[in-house]
């Protein structure tokens, strides 16, 4: 703008035309009104960045279950000596969410003095066996932290899937991952003879397939290469009457890959169901 400012006054200075001279002059004086503003706006907001009437008194955190309140204070990097008009809310909600467990975090000013924190935390539905060990992963597919020794173990465990690169979601594998996902998810509000907690594991082969083990019966349910709601609920069903026939000791595998709609149910005494 000083640049600007010089090029007018010396263009007035060396302006003939009484009218240029005016014109111009009209222009100057504007400039140094909007210059004057704008020095008064930056300087009063200077002086409210720090002023003790803005300076943060309560601040609320809700949305915490996994992750404690203190932990999120400590992520924001604010405090009650904060002034809450020089707050950058996008960079405070960008540091809450690098814990791994935060999935989302809204930051809303509660003027004059007080400041909301609302955090979305990740909602894992299974673990992945990786290279590294079992990580948490949520119905995204969103591979978010590696399990803990104290953590809470009633999830089902996803193998096959070790040494797969899942941060490129255009492998084919990674749709692999999505179907299990979808297929645990349908357990989760699904038949009570086939809930998510009675999962113990969803095996993806190398060749597509996949296998399902439930964690009170040992034996093997094969699949087959795609795992739609339908194979679901018809899963569901011969499970249904394998407990009320009291029959589950007696099965040696499941099989949904057997045919169209065809259920093969295979006996420990037996080569067929």
């Amino acid at each position: 703008m000083r640049w600007a400012l010089d090029w007018l006054v010396r263009l007035w200075c060396l302006s003939s035309s009484e009218s240029r001279r005016r014109t111009i002059g009209y222009i100057l004086v504007a400039m140094l009104v909007v210059g004057s503003v704008g020095g008064t706006v930056f300087l009063t907001y200077s002086w409210l960045s720090r002023s003790v009437f803005f300076q943060i008194t309560d601040i609320k955190v809700a949305g915490c279950d996994r992750v404690n309140q203190d932990t999120v204070l400590t992520l924001a990097g604010v405090d009650v000596r904060s002034n809450i008009l020089a707050l950058d809310l996008d960079l405070v909600s960008k540091q809450i969410t690098a814990n791994p467990w935060i999935e989302k975090a809204r930051v809303k000013r509660d003027w004059p003095s007080r400041l909301e924190i609302i955090v979305k935390e990740r909602q894992p539905i299974a673990f992945l066996n990786t290279s590294g060990g079992l990580r948490y992963v949520d119905k995204h597919g969103v591979v978010f932290t590696a399990v803990g020794q104290d953590d809470d173990l009633d999830f089902p465990t996803i193998t096959g899937l070790e040494n797969v690169d899942l941060s490129d979601k255009k492998t084919p594998l990674f749709a692999g991952l999505a179907a299990i996902l979808k297929f645990i998810d349908y357990a989760g509000h699904g038949s009570p003879f086939l809930l998510s907690q009675n999962i113990s594991e969803m095996h993806l082969s190398k060749d597509g397939s996949f296998i399902l083990f439930l964690a009170d019966n040992p034996f093997p349910i094969y699949l087959g290469l795609d795992i739609s709601r339908a194979k679901y609920f018809r899963l569901a069903k011969v499970l249904r009457w394998l407990y009320k026939k009291r029959k589950f000791e007696n099965v040696a595998y499941i099989r949904l890959d057997y045919g169209e709609k065809k259920v093969l149910v295979g006996k420990k005494d037996a080569t067929s169901g």
